[in-house]
């Protein structure tokens, strides 16, 4: 979120979470709009086969929640991926705001769409039909670091929640990009994506 745009909002109710600890569960009333200070959270939702789908995951300075400004109840689980610490927005608060200052309003409006357009490019992705290519999508948006590999931030098994794969298929995905030579796995979270592959 914006510098700005945070220092114009009301103060809101800070909470840490342990790792693991949810914030809230689908079918809790709606706090309304949440900001990560500190660590991930992340919006899953369960089917019923038991698969867990990350709807969202919201590292430091990233809002989450946006759509309980506007609903009674939350749709998902938002989980501390990590030891983290979130503030809450009270949603009835916002509204107060953006009712007596129009300004700020449009700030809001303008912070919620740039959240759509990122949604929408996660959609996009999502419909890539094969899981190297979900991949690929995803590394090449990450910022490369001094050493020139990219830093996943997350577990594999948190990225394929993310895409909507399950963890043997992100492997073996991962398996044939290196086959490929289209990236290298480096330990941990980091890999190198050769320069032809970021041409």
């Amino acid at each position: 979120m914006n510098a700005d745009l945070l220092q114009a909002l009301p103060p809101g109710r800070d909470r840490r979470l342990a790792h693991g600890e949810a914030l809230f569960r689908a079918g809790d009333a709606a706090l309304g709009l949440g900001l990560v200070r500190q660590g991930v959270l992340e919006l899953v939702r369960t089917s019923p086969e038991g698969r867990r789908l990350v709807l969202h995951r919201a590292g430091p300075g990233e809002t989450f929640a946006e759509a309980s400004l506007f609903e009674s109840h939350h749709h998902c689980d938002a989980i501390a991926a990590v030891s983290s610490l979130v503030t809450v927005h009270p949603a009835a608060e916002l509204r107060r705001v953006a009712r007596a200052d129009p300004g700020l309003a449009w700030r809001i409006a303008a912070h919620l769409a740039a959240r759509l357009v990122a949604e929408r490019a996660r959609a996009e992705r999502l419909a890539l039909p094969h899981a190297a290519d979900r991949l690929l999508d995803v590394l090449h948006a990450l910022p490369p670091e001094p050493d020139g590999t990219r830093r996943l931030g997350r577990s594999w098994k948190s990225l394929a929640a993310e895409l909507g794969l399950s963890h043997e298929a992100t492997y073996r995905a991962l398996a044939r990009l290196e086959r490929a030579g289209l990236l290298r796995r480096e330990g941990g979270d980091r890999v190198r994506l050769p320069a032809a592959a970021t041409a």
